[in-house]
């Protein structure tokens, strides 16, 4: 595995890429407050496959964006990975914000997608007293270790962070190597600004596979096959064998294609 870093839009994004071969790539891309090690234990039985991981922009070992941005950024920053490593076409597993990401790329670029999976997707706009609690709580992030830890209560069910309080701790320590105008603007790009994707999802004309959790605030999207698997909003963390058998299922579903 390679990593590289690939001048984007939204500044120098992270990569590490596995050995190139004859099969169509999958490409990997996490969620908000997470990097590109959510993919590690779960990607492991595809490794037959060319396999290519992003940190998102202002995440993990990508820089800071430096500006104010949106959601549709994040398209461009996509297929300018995918055109730099010469993919024409891939097979995208995204969570929550990957997820939105990964669906709004298929639907501007239906031929450079040969199916997606998309965990945890956020489908609706945030509205209501929901928008005001997110309003409220980026207040929080000038003090980015305690507002990790919200985060983290938020986003992992509690039955997976009392198995595994290594999480809480892991986003915590994410969050504090970052400036809290970055981790603003995220809120603000990826939940406080991001539009209702049902009009997106009937567009829609790439294979698609929907994962939520049992406990995952965002629900199933609309006319989608969703599988519904244990936990919160971090599936491919907290159902690992349903996250693997997932992808899996996605996979061999394009086979024919």
């Amino acid at each position: 595995m390679n990593e590289f870093r690939i001048k984007t839009k939204l500044g120098n994004i992270c990569v590490a890429v596995g050995e190139r071969n004859q099969s169509i790539p999958i490409i990997y891309l996490h969620g908000v407050f997470l990097d590109k090690s959510l993919w590690k234990d779960v990607s492991l039985p595809f490794k037959d496959r060319m396999q290519v991981f992003v940190d998102m922009p202002a995440h993990g070992k990508s820089d800071n964006v430096g500006f104010d941005w949106v959601i549709e950024d994040c398209v461009t920053v996509l297929v300018e990975i995918l055109n730099e490593l010469k993919m024409d076409r891939c097979v995208a597993i995204g969570h929550s914000w990957g997820s939105m990401t990964a669906l709004r790329a298929a639907v501007s670029h239906p031929d450079r997608f040969q199916a997606l999976g998309l965990f945890n997707m956020p489908h609706k706009k945030v509205a209501g007293v929901s928008r005001l609690g997110f309003s409220l709580q980026k207040t929080m992030t000038v003090f980015p270790k305690f507002y990790g830890a919200q985060a983290a209560k938020s986003l992992y069910s509690k039955e997976t962070l009392d198995k595994r309080p290594e999480l809480k701790t892991q986003m915590m320590e994410r969050l504090s190597k970052r400036p809290s105008v970055e981790i603003s603007r995220t809120i603000d790009a990826v939940i406080l600004k991001s539009e209702d994707a049902s009009s997106l999802i009937q567009k829609l004309k790439v294979p698609a596979l929907a994962i939520v959790g049992e406990k995952d605030y965002v629900g199933a999207p609309p006319g989608m096959e969703t599988l519904t698997v244990p936990g919160g909003h971090i599936s491919p963390h907290e159902a690992e064998e349903h996250t693997r058998a997932a992808i899996k299922k996605l996979l061999y579903s394009t086979v024919s294609q």
